[in-house]
């Protein structure tokens, strides 16, 4: 079965419309929404659904913290600004059971040779794969976290970065298994989106300077054994 992880900030309505209709798919076995705004409580009572509400924002990186909490092989990012029919999750079901070594996404981005973000949409095998609505093996969230701290060290960064996330995640999966994300049509409705982070004036000039960032970091030949994996 499926493990759906879902961030949630500003949108507790969205979160709360989201559980109501996908709570209802069969393949979803659980829910795990990680809310990281200490002034709104979430509550929702139902078996597959699991909520951790904290007094603290810890970002973008509580991505990681669901999936290492989830029960399952087949893990789905999806953001709360958008409802995934039914037949999205049997698509990614049914492509994780062909070839569960690679990332999914219903949105995906191919930088410029130097790097430069694009925000057009790509489409086949890409190079990063916007978590919006994404499929990752759980197998891979250990060597994500491993990764991570390393580079965060090596480049003297800030651990709660804002941004670019997904881009990390896209370049350390493809070094694990040598396989790009793969871009595949996924039916979805969209909810309204307040505090959209691509609607920062920095947006584009973040998320360049992490592709430049990890095409750099994940061009070395790196021995996931040294991360304590």
């Amino acid at each position: 079965m499926i493990s759906l992880l879902i961030n949630s900030w500003k949108r507790p309505d969205n979160i709360r419309r989201i559980i109501d209709i996908q709570k209802r798919y069969d393949l979803i076995g659980e829910i795990l929404i990680f809310n990281n705004n200490p002034e709104v409580n979430i509550e929702y009572s139902h078996d597959k659904v699991k909520i951790i509400n904290t007094n603290t924002d810890f970002g973008l990186r509580t991505r990681w913290v669901n999936g290492v909490l989830a029960e399952h092989d087949c893990l789905v990012f999806q953001d709360d600004d958008l409802v995934a029919r039914e037949s999205a999750f049997e698509k990614l079901w049914h492509l994780f059971q062909n070839d569960p070594e690679r990332i999914y996404c219903a949105w995906g981005r191919n930088p410029s040779d130097d790097g430069t973000y694009s925000m057009r949409n790509c489409h086949g095998e890409v190079e990063v794969a916007l978590t919006c609505l994404a499929s990752v093996p759980k197998s891979a969230i250990p060597f994500v976290i491993a990764a991570e701290r390393v580079f965060f060290t090596e480049h003297e960064l800030d651990w709660v970065y804002t941004n670019g996330e997904d881009i990390f995640l896209s370049y350390c999966v493809q070094s694990i298994y040598n396989k790009p994300a793969l871009q595949v049509s996924l039916p979805v409705v969209r909810l309204p989106a307040p505090h959209s982070l691509h609607k920062k004036r920095n947006h584009r000039r973040e998320r360049t300077d992490m592709v430049r960032r990890c095409r750099k970091f994940f061009s070395k030949e790196r021995c996931f054994e040294s991360y304590g994996i």
